[in-house]
């Protein structure tokens, strides 16, 4: 079953049908998205909810439990995120019937602000945003998971190393290399823990003083370095010289609640291109579509895609 197509079935009855578990009269039924997850915003009394819809095949209950459960603690240990709302049954998870398929929803309450755009300058924006994922990382740091399961960095790079066979020696060098630099590296209680897994520029919201952190379908075992390289993907077409100044106001604002180790800081394109050949290699055996989620013919994408993992993307001293 392809995810994609599962997902597009959702009709707006079920959407409703899945809100008024949480609600007694959602107002203003929105679908936002209906890619890896459907999400539809609708509110309540005048406050924004996102329900988001999901498969089993896409992801079971359990990972979506697991997910939950730890997006609760990030929330209660102050974390600058969005908080999971339970149903009027009290229940996290529900599921909701359509014809002979069956989804998992949940609720999210909506957070402040606008998405992170990196045409704007304004350095408050990239200090409280290294700070914002800084608190994050700090939460997560205190988690201890009773019975949950998350999925770790080499669970990921195994299933990269799975794709490889087809692919041309560049990319095969490229993998081995990476492995290795990965293999040597030490982790601590310090730099390692359960990172947000798809920190990216569209599940980051500011609002003007504070950043909020959104998406926690993703959650997996890793550096927290992955975390803080993976949204500067977004900026891999320009020269590192033209938005330097942007990491570096992230940096402080990151510096002003954890530290970063200068070794540590200069694996970052270990890291940046793990994740690019990660995303090249699942789309490429995965994503059918003839657009890109961003609306790119899906050849073009992909030509993109493995430039990307190619090409350090960071230049530091």
């Amino acid at each position: 079953m392809r995810c994609e197509n599962t997902l597009k079935k959702i009709s707006r009855e079920t959407a409703l049908t899945a809100a008024l578990k949480w609600v007694d009269f959602p107002e203003n039924l929105q679908l936002i998205n209906n890619q890896i997850n459907c999400v539809y915003r609708f509110e309540d009394q005048g406050k924004g909810y996102y329900l988001r819809m999901t498969h089993h095949e896409i992801r079971s209950w359990n990972e979506l439990a697991s997910a939950i459960d730890y997006q609760r603690h990030l929330f209660l240990e102050n974390a600058p995120i969005c908080r999971v709302i339970a149903s009027k049954n009290d229940q996290f998870i529900e599921r909701v019937r359509q014809d002979d398929l069956s989804f998992l929803a949940h609720v999210c309450l909506e957070v402040p602000g606008t998405i992170i755009d990196f045409n704007d300058q304004n350095q408050s924006k990239y200090t409280a945003w290294g700070k914002s994922l800084a608190e994050l990382h700090r939460a997560a740091q205190s988690y201890r998971p009773l019975n949950r399961k998350f999925l770790s960095w080499k669970d990921l790079w195994q299933e990269t190393g799975n794709y490889l066979h087809n692919e041309d020696k560049g990319l095969q060098q490229l993998y081995h290399r990476i492995d290795a630099q990965f293999r040597q590296m030490s982790s601590t209680a310090h730099n390692f823990g359960l990172t947000h897994g798809d920190h990216r520029p569209g599940n980051v919201l500011y609002d003007g003083k504070k950043v909020h952190l959104i998406d926690f379908d993703e959650p997996v075992y890793h550096w927290f370095m992955a975390d803080i390289a993976k949204p500067f993907l977004d900026l891999c077409q320009k020269p590192f010289q033209e938005w330097q100044h942007l990491f570096h106001w992230y940096l402080e604002g990151y510096r002003s609640v954890l530290p970063i180790d200068d070794p540590e800081l200069h694996h970052i394109n270990g890291f940046i291109q793990m994740k690019s050949l990660d995303i090249y290699l699942w789309c490429k055996n995965n994503w059918f579509e003839p657009t890109a989620p961003g609306g790119k013919p899906r050849e073009l994408w992909l030509k993109e895609l493995k430039h990307m993992a190619l090409t350090p993307l960071f230049e530091l001293n």
